[in-house]
């Protein structure tokens, strides 16, 4: 209490001022680079010995009379270089200084404008860009910052938050680590995706055997490949709501089935229909990481093949397991009429059947809890 009333009377140091930010626009063209850097005033004010007559508010003379210091701090602390190891600054200069009155009044800002020039040695293959400015007295500082590589489509990227080191690969190099990352993100979705999971159970119990278990799964693999790449790509729109509910009909349907099916039988046709509905709840996860990924082919085929190895991987964990149980498989005097004993068939179907239910009256909103 005291201690504010103190900053208010002006007898202790007032703190910096919050929210403080800058953008920046970095364009690379061969060994040259430009930078276009706007910051809050009051950020340079506070780090920069700029303003003279102590009002918090720069003029013109003020800013052209501090021209060297503002260069000397700011290539000081936004620093390019070819490489992120070692990092080696680029020689750079600044070429212009601009005072912006963005909404003048009582309760204006004003932005500084900073336009920077790096050169490298040789043309540039890729670039390591460091950013602290204005950390010494608000280490909650953030930049925006957009880079432009030569004719490619502009990257965006956040410094801030522990994030002061940006290593920027061109779309060339980037497309292996995009699509191993996407790969890596196909994987994850599907070891939390229990309502795909179910799914596969509800099939994989009711399988006539190897056979057909591929002949579903391939099946299955297909269809949801399909409408995954039409919805992410935008090609086709079915409201997330549905698609969910409809998820969890597939997945009491295939319960009920195993259930009331007496005959070993592929289930091949019914794995490619509903496929192409789980396809959609696939691309409702990934739209949104495709709005500003430039490289949409990598990232769509990354994800599908994460999907398609840890759906993989389910199912012949499952199916090993399925190998090892023990019960009747028999139908008709054959021994290997079944892929699973009929006590876990029979569980199994009922389990994906009471799930699938479940799910859908939840996600319709018809439970008292939902």
């Amino acid at each position: 209490m005291w201690l504010v009333v103190l900053a208010l009377l002006g007898l202790v140091p007032q703190p910096v001022h919050p929210d403080s930010k800058s953008s920046s626009r970095i364009v690379v063209a061969g060994r040259s680079v430009q930078v276009e850097l706007a910051c809050q005033a009051l950020s340079l004010l506070e780090s920069v010995p700029l303003d003279r007559n102590g009002d918090r508010w720069l003029t013109d003379e003020e800013l052209g009379a501090a021209r060297a210091a503002v260069g000397e701090y700011v290539l000081g602390r936004y620093t390019l270089s070819a490489s992120a190891a070692p990092f080696e600054p680029l020689r750079g200069e600044l070429r212009e200084l601009t005072l912006v009155d963005v909404a003048p009044g009582a309760f204006g800002e004003q932005r500084v404008v900073c336009t920077l020039a790096f050169e490298a040695r040789t043309e540039l293959e890729r670039l390591a860009v460091r950013v602290e400015l204005f950390h010494e007295n608000n280490p909650l500082h953030r930049d925006v910052a957009t880079l432009v590589w030569n004719d490619e489509p502009p990257t965006g990227f956040l410094f801030g938050e522990g994030a002061l080191v940006w290593e920027f690969e061109p779309l060339a190099e980037r497309r292996v680590s995009t699509l191993a990352s996407y790969v890596r993100l196909g994987v994850e979705h599907i070891a939390g995706g229990w309502d795909h999971l179910a799914f596969l159970l509800g099939l994989l119990v009711a399988a006539k055997g190897l056979r057909s278990l591929v002949i579903v799964v391939t099946s299955f693999t297909l269809s949801h490949s399909l409408t995954l790449a039409a919805a992410s790509l935008g090609w086709v729109e079915v409201p997330g709501r549905l698609v969910e509910l409809a998820i969890a009909l597939s997945i009491a349907y295939v319960g009920a089935e195993a259930l009331l099916v007496r005959r070993p039988a592929s289930r091949g046709f019914e794995a490619f229909g509903f496929g192409l509905i789980h396809g959609l709840g696939f691309a409702g996860f990934l739209g949104e990481s495709l709005l500003a990924e430039p490289l949409k082919f990598e990232a769509l085929l990354g994800f599908n093949l994460g999907v398609e190895l840890g759906q993989l991987a389910a199912v012949l964990c499952a199916a090993l397991l399925l190998r090892f149980v023990p019960g009747d498989r028999s139908f008709e005097g054959d021994p290997r009429g079944w892929f699973a004993p009929r006590w876990l068939r029979w569980s199994g179907a009922g389990l994906a059947l009471l799930t699938g239910l479940y799910w859908f009256l939840e996600r319709a909103g018809w439970l008292p809890w939902a």
